[in-house]
């Protein structure tokens, strides 16, 4: 029986054969060439070097002809697989997804609207990376977002990331699940799982993850946590948090190309924590002591080898068996960091609203004619006219899109 019966679902990688002078048919017994008797176990039991085994990939030999993408074959699970022999290059599987596409495309659109160039699809003239989006920021800064829908694990998403960067590329890896295995281990954002339509007419993207903010505490007895850096009473100083920031996914694309947020790690507890973070943020936390966490090294890739069968019985008591495993906990957990680092304030802090006297909270005391024209000013209603939290200054508080603050206060205090 042929060990590839039934296996018409799995799109595989297509090869060139040197030796047959053709692409080889992997669902065939034959390898659809019966004159070569014994093919596959030929084939399969070459062990020289794979670059001097004559198999390559065709896909990547008419993309760019000047490279040649030497492959192997293995069987797993009773499916005949080629793969390619460079861990960097992309297997060539059905084909994009169109929520892939229009991520791209999105990504691409939010950087040219912020006047910077994109491109899709580059390759590197040595092969080794291949960049959905290639934005060219501020600077000359080169910038690869990464749309990751597909399963990958996170050591071969790692060897990834470190081709793109050892060629000057800080790759932006974005996801949609929670539980994405690559999560904290590179720099990644998250949204939420809109349909392809929504994605190009331009929805609104709300980052869900991936991106954190600095928020300061004061350490004193109006503080529920121990101070983090004697680790028990209160020391009356400031101390930093990193938090979950919301943002639009199209302005992170073009914060990003414009160096304006920068990739940070960090290292709270045995986890690796990976995010994005602003500039400001960056710069207060290191000028106060606060320190990133050195990279870990890249997980190197395992020797290939061919998959034993599974054991028909074995498999067959395993799927009738009513036992199943806990469902993984999401790795975008949200989690507050709390680095033991003291910080001294750059600007006043506002006094927090939960402790705010109600005499001390801002409000408007104008006319319905200043009221009128504040609203035209603000893009909103009259009676969707708010106080500004920080300073008083009448914005859209109630309306669409509103804001908790005027502008200059949420650049000045760094709230969202």
């Amino acid at each position: 029986m042929d060990s590839t019966a039934g296996s018409s679902y799995y799109k595989r990688n297509p090869v060139f054969c040197v030796l047959v002078d053709g692409l080889l048919d992997l669902d065939r017994a034959d390898l659809g060439y019966p004159q070569y008797k014994g093919l596959w176990e030929l084939l399969l039991a070459d062990k020289r070097p794979v670059e001097e085994r004559g198999l390559y990939c065709p896909t990547c030999y008419k993309q760019n002809p000047g490279q040649i993408e030497w492959m192997y074959l293995y069987a797993k699970r009773g499916l005949r697989i080629a793969a390619h022999h460079n861990r960097d290059q992309r297997d060539h599987g059905d084909g994009e997804s169109d929520q892939h596409k229009a991520l791209k495309e999105r990504f691409a659109r939010a950087a040219e609207l912020g006047g910077f160039r994109a491109e899709l699809e580059v390759r590197a003239a040595d092969g080794r990376r291949r960049t959905d989006v290639l934005v060219t920021g501020a600077d000359g800064r080169q910038i690869g977002f990464e749309p990751q829908l597909s399963y990958s694990t996170a050591p071969a998403v790692r060897r990834r990331d470190l081709a793109s960067r050892d060629q000057g590329v800080t790759p932006v890896w974005h996801v949609l699940d929670p539980k994405a295995p690559l999560i904290d281990h590179v720099h990644w954002s998250r949204t939420d799982n809109l349909p392809p339509e929504a994605i190009l007419n331009d929805r609104d993207m709300l980052v869900r993850g991936g991106v954190r903010g600095l928020e300061l505490d004061k350490c004193d007895l109006t503080n529920p946590f121990p101070c983090p850096v004697r680790r028990s009473g209160r020391c009356g100083n400031w101390h930093p948090r990193w938090e979950p920031r919301a943002r639009q996914m199209d302005d992170l694309v073009r914060d990003i190309a414009a160096g304006d947020y920068v990739p940070f790690t960090t290292k709270p507890s045995q986890r690796t924590l990976r995010f994005w973070i602003s500039n400001t943020d960056f710069d207060l936390f290191t000028d106060n002591g606060g320190q990133e966490a050195q990279p870990e090294p890249t997980p190197k890739k395992s020797r290939n080898r061919i998959p034993e069968q599974r054991d028909a019985e074995c498999s067959r008591i395993r799927d009738e068996s009513d036992v199943r495993s806990t469902p993984q906990p999401p790795r975008d957990s949200g989690e507050t960091i709390r680095p033991a680092v003291t910080i001294t304030p750059t600007t006043p802090l506002p006094t927090p609203a939960a402790v705010r006297p109600p005499s001390e909270c801002p409000t408007i005391d104008i006319t319905w004619d200043q009221r009128q024209a504040a609203a035209a000013q603000a893009g909103c209603e009259p009676w969707e006219l708010g106080p500004c939290a920080g300073c008083g200054t009448p914005i859209n508080r109630y309306g669409p899109r509103p804001a908790h603050a005027c502008a200059p206060c949420r650049a000045r205090y760094g709230s969202r």
